[in-house]
C-alpha cells in the first residue's frame, strides 16, 4: 500500500491502535507520536497497547482514548500463556480497529496487528524479517540514525502528516502531589538551596555507574544542595550502599513513590541526576536532566531535551555498539567507569549557578 493510500486510510478511520511492547521509557517516547496523531486526526479514537507496567502516563495524556496493558509476564514461557495470549487476540479483536500503527518492529506485535482485524497495518522492517508480510505498510526510518522519538515520528511524516510539537509532556494530578506531600512533606519547603533529585538505578546491571560514586555526588553536592535519593520498589538495596559511603544524610532517601508521585518530585526538583534508564526520561519532561551514560550512546536514546547533560566516554571499544548481555571488554564497564565523580561534580555545580 502506498503512502498516500495509507494515509487516506488514516483520514478515514474511527479507531487507530497503536502499539510498543518494550519498557517504560520506550513507552515514554511514544508521547509525542500519539499527541502528533491525535492532532493531525482529532476525530480518530486513539487506543495505546503497551507491556503492563509502562501504561501509567498515558493514562493521563488526554491524546489517549483507551488504554490496553499487554499482560506480557503472564503469557511468557508456558504453555498456560498460550491460551492467554489467543484470549487476548480474541478480546483485541472485537474492539475492531481500523488502523495498526506498530512501533516496537517485533514478532509479537506483528502478529497481534494481523490478528487485530485492521485493514491498514504500518511497521518498521529494520530486520528485514519474516514479518514485513504482516503489515500493509512498512516505513523506512532507520533505527540506527537518528533519536527514538524522531525514529517513531518519522512514521507520521511518511505517511504525510504533521509534527506540530515533537517535546515529551507528562501530566501529572493534582491528587500525584496531594499524595507526595503526604509522603515527603519537606520537599515542599522553600529553601535558597537547589533541590536535587538523584535515582542510581538502571533496569540492566552494565547501565549503572555505581553506588560509590553517586555516594560522592551526593556529599559532595550536600553543601549547595538538597539532596533527594530515590530508587524503584526493587531498588533497596543500592539505595542501602549509598547510604552507607555517603558521610552527609540526604534529606529524603525513599523507594516508595509511584511512578506519578515521582512525576510530581521531578517537576518540584531543580535537576535530575541518574543512568540511562526510565526514570531520567520522565525527569527530562519537567526539570534539567543529567544522565550518565556507558553502553548505550545518547544521541539515540539521551534525554529528548535541550534541557541536559549528558556524560558518556566517546573513547572507541571494540565492544560497541554493546548488546547489554554481559561485559566482553578486558576492562570491565570501561564505558562507564571512566566517567569520573569529580567531573560530573565540576559539570552539575556549573550548571546549578545558571538554573
Amino acid at each position: 500500500m502506498k503512502a498516500d493510500d495509507t494515509l487516506h486510510a488514516l483520514k478515514e478511520a474511527k479507531h487507530i491502535l497503536v502499539i510498543k511492547l518494550r519498557y517504560l521509557g520506550d513507552s515514554i517516547w511514544m508521547l509525542p507520536f500519539v499527541e502528533n496523531l491525535k492532532r493531525n486526526l482529532p476525530h480518530v479514537r486513539v487506543s495505546v497497547l503497551v507491556n503492563k507496567g509502562t501504561e501509567a502516563f498515558f493514562y493521563t495524556c488526554p491524546s489517549v482514548d483507551n488504554v490496553i496493558p499487554f499482560p506480557r509476564q503472564e503469557i511468557k514461557g508456558s504453555p498456560a500463556g498460550i491460551i492467554k495470549f489467543l484470549s487476548f487476540l480474541l478480546r483485541l479483536r472485537r474492539l475492531r480497529p481500523d488502523v495498526v500503527l506498530e512501533l516496537t518492529d517485533a514478532d509479537r506485535p506483528a502478529i497481534i496487528s494481523f490478528f487485530s482485524g485492521a485493514k491498514v497495518r504500518v511497521s518498521y522492517n529494520n530486520e528485514n524479517r519474516w514479518r514485513r508480510h504482516l503489515y500493509t505498510h512498512i516505513v523506512k526510518s532507520k533505527i540506527n540514525a537518528k533519536h527514538m522519538v524522531e525514529y517513531h515520528l518519522d512514521v507520521l511524516r511518511e505517511l504525510g502528516m504533521k509534527i506540530y510539537d515533537d517535546s515529551i509532556k507528562i501530566h501529572v494530578s493534582d491528587e500525584a502531589f496531594q499524595s507526595l506531600r503526604r509522603k515527603m512533606p519537606s520537599v515542599f519547603d522553600e529553601s535558597e538551596k537547589k533541590k536535587v533529585l538523584i535515582h542510581p538505578g538502571a533496569r540492566n546491571s552494565l547501565r549503572q555507574w555505581g553506588a560509590e560514586k553517586f555516594a560522592y555526588l551526593a556529599d559532595t553536592l550536600s553543601d549547595v544542595c538538597r539532596i533527594f535519593l530515590v530508587a524503584g520498589p526493587g531498588e533497596g538495596a543500592i539505595l542501602e550502599k549509598i547510604c552507607g559511603y555517603m558521610k552527609t544524610e540526604p534529606e529524603v532517601c525513599s523507594r516508595e513513590l509511584n511512578l506519578y508521585e515521582f512525576a510530581a518530585l521531578c517537576e518540584l526538583s531543580d535537576m535530575f541526576i541518574g543512568n540511562d534508564s526510565a526514570p531520567i526520561h520522565i525527569a527530562s519532561a519537567k526539570t534539567f536532566t543529567v544522565g550518565i551514560y556507558g553502553p548505550t550512546l545518547p544521541e539515540i536514546i539521551s534525554p529528548w531535551t535541550k534541557r541536559k547533560l549528558t556524560f558518556f566516554d566517546s573513547t572507541p571499544l571494540p565492544c560497541r555498539p554493546c548488546r547489554q548481555e554481559g561485559c566482553s571488554n578486558v576492562e570491565f564497564k570501561a564505558c562507564i567507569e571512566r566517567i569520573k565523580p569529580e567531573e560530573v561534580v565540576s559539570r552539575v555545580r556549573e550548571v546549578l549557578t545558571t538554573i
